[in-house]
């Protein structure tokens, strides 16, 4: 994915909606799922891991039952990040093979990263690694913790607007990025652009590969940056 300048990424805490950096998130999660496995101490409780996944400025906070599969792991990834044209994927690491049958426990022990790979034309890989392991009482098997809200992608042209539109075919270029306004102009100089190189902005490792066009689930924050000014 091509980026104009390094931006900073911050998602929402699904507890209390506050908004931390990327670097800041986890640990902030980290201290309410500590205080809900206090709370749950007297209950019967079942084994959750706390899962990070990044790619570039983008991330996912997951809590996942340790007993589920990977391939409830590989499913959600695909609703929510990759799933374009049902590519295949599989889940790597440089030790070992990973299989969609493993469990999350099995996978995801202290230390080890591993990393999914979805398309192995135009293959999108994002990295995963566990953060801890805690006892709590719930009712769902998976909980999405956190993500990052949409990144400030700003017009190349103009500089000014919110980018509505990634131009496919000029992705390595200056105006790969484009407002409602200017993508009109572009038509003029990029016939390729009305053809089939429009592409929506989306918060996803995958924009502008594949028509990608966005997730099916957690629509919400799967769009364009919008300036809060």
């Amino acid at each position: 994915m091509l980026m104009e300048k390094q931006l900073k990424s911050k998602g929402k805490c699904l507890f209390c909606s506050l908004e931390f950096e990327q670097k800041e998130i986890g640990k902030h999660i980290g201290k309410h799922l500590s205080e809900m496995e206090k709370e749950h101490n007297a209950k019967t409780t079942e084994s959750y891991h706390h899962i990070v996944v990044e790619a570039y400025e983008m991330f996912l906070h997951i809590l996942l039952q340790s007993e589920s599969k990977m391939k409830v792991l590989d499913n959600f990834l695909r609703d929510i990040w990759l799933d374009c044209c049902g590519h295949l994927s599989n889940f790597g690491h440089k030790n070992f093979r990973i299989k969609m049958s493993d469990t999350i426990a099995d996978i995801f022990v202290p230390k080890v990263k591993i990393y999914h790979d979805y398309d192995y034309g135009s293959t999108t890989r994002v990295e995963l690694k566990a953060i801890k392991t805690y006892e709590l009482h719930l009712k769902e098997d998976f909980m999405l913790l956190s993500r990052n809200e949409p990144l400030q992608l700003i017009c190349s042209v103009c500089k000014d607007l919110p980018a509505e539109y990634l131009c496919s075919v000029c992705i390595w270029e200056s105006e790969a990025f484009l407002c409602e306004h200017c993508a009109v102009k572009h038509e003029e100089t990029c016939g390729d652009f009305a053809d089939y190189a429009r592409m929506p902005i989306v918060n996803s490792p995958r924009i502008g590969v594949c028509g990608y066009e966005g997730g099916s689930i957690d629509k919400e924050r799967d769009g364009v940056y919008k300036n809060r000014l």
